[in-house]
């Protein structure tokens, strides 16, 4: 039986180093695959556990590899390490000493439940039958880390993949989880539109590239309101457009970059396929150019519904049945995604919502959380492992 009351005790225990391994995350961030700082704390305090250690696995990720006592099962649990490009706008002690950069997505906190989960089952390594994976990954914010890790060699043996993210949409002290699609496949795409520069003033000798895209940018959302069923979800949305030089020169040339979102690979296929479509044939009867690009970044993530419910079931035990939300789709996207395809698993929300009414969402540059959530998360994930491995 595995001892409900010692996990929460223990990660009570714990809970001043948790808070100050994720504020030391938290000062010092870093981008993706530029996390050599975080991955060197990383790597300290696994290879003190006694594990079997990677570094450098995708530039900057690290591998950690607990053995019990002896042969049985492989699960991985995953957290990702890097941070955003966001100027903080968060007062406290543990600020961002490094300019224009900070954790506003919660992966401060993934390191430091990581490590303290790590912690705990190196503690218990001599109960247990089989192994443990801990894979800290780097550049999630850009969708690129998971891809690497694996062609790396990282699901080597594991049988199962579980992970948890941060999240202020929840309350702290709840869990957040779904089997199936629980987060959309995401993919960027970038429109060309190539026109004829000119004077403004005699807009009839030049062809506008800027009107072209504007109009693109109008037409193209028929898809998602048109065409995708209305049961059915995708999302097209440009982040950036650019082009032209002086309020009075007709742009010869305007680039737009966006991404697309759903949770079914037949409406991924069909909104990409769409895209370029309208896109040509609206820049020919506009007499612009327009050249399409697309890059498939990461899959939805799929949570299988057996590790799901094994997950909800232990979470049940340490929480309470009262504390565990049942999630819908959500259109952000994780490349953990990668990790679920390879093998069955469950990727959930630990409620992280602040109590003092000053919770932002996620990639804001108010972003925080609620601390208290790092002991909620230990104790969970510490459970749902434990009870895996039970069953060697």
């Amino acid at each position: 039986m595995i001892d409900i009351a010692d996990i929460k005790r223990q990660a009570e225990t714990r809970r001043d180093d948790l808070v100050a391994i994720r504020r030391d995350i938290h000062r010092n961030p870093e981008l993706a695959f530029a996390e050599n700082r975080t991955a060197g704390v990383i790597a300290d305090r696994l290879e003190k556990l006694g594990m079997e250690v990677q570094t450098g696995v995708a530039k900057t990720g690290v591998v950690g590899l607990l053995r019990g006592s002896r042969p049985g099962k492989t699960v991985l649990y995953r957290a990702d390490i890097d941070a955003l490009p966001i100027l903080e706008q968060v007062d406290a002690e543990y600020t961002s000493r490094t300019q224009g950069v900070m954790h506003a997505c919660g992966h401060d906190g993934h390191v430091a439940i990581g490590l303290t989960v790590a912690e705990m089952l190196a503690g218990k390594r001599n109960d247990f039958a089989g192994n443990v994976k801990f894979v800290f990954q780097p550049a999630e914010e850009v969708v690129s880390g998971a891809k690497p890790m694996i062609d790396a060699g990282v699901m080597a043996g594991v049988d199962v993949a579980l992970g948890i993210h941060l999240g202020n949409d929840e309350p702290v002290g709840s869990i957040a989880l779904k089997s199936g699609p629980a987060m959309a496949n995401v993919d960027s795409i970038k429109l060309t539109v190539r026109g004829k520069g000119g004077h403004g003033s005699q807009p009839e000798k030049a062809i506008d590239s800027v009107m072209a895209a504007c109009q693109l940018v109008n037409t193209l959302q028929t898809i998602v309101s048109r065409e995708v069923a209305p049961m059915e979800s995708g999302v097209l949305s440009f982040g950036t457009i650019h082009g032209g030089f002086a309020s009075n020169i007709i742009a010869p040339e305007v680039v737009l970059e966006g991404t697309v979102r759903s949770f079914l690979p037949e409406v991924r296929e069909l909104m990409i396929k769409r895209i370029e479509e309208i896109a040509v044939g609206l820049g020919k009867a506009l007499r612009c150019e327009v050249k399409f690009e697309v890059v498939y970044s990461c899959p939805a993530v799929v949570n299988n519904s057996e590790m799901t419910d094994f997950v909800r079931t232990s979470a049940t035990q340490i929480l309470g049945k009262d504390k565990i939300i049942e999630s819908r789709e959500m259109m952000g996207s994780d490349d953990m995604s990668l990790f679920l395809q390879a093998v069955p698993g469950c990727y959930f929300f630990v409620g992280s919502g602040r109590t003092d009414g000053k919770s932002f969402p996620h990639h804001h540059p108010g972003f925080d959380i609620e601390e208290e959530s790092l002991v909620i998360g230990t104790q969970v994930m510490t459970k749902a492992v434990l009870d895996y491995l039970a069953q060697n």
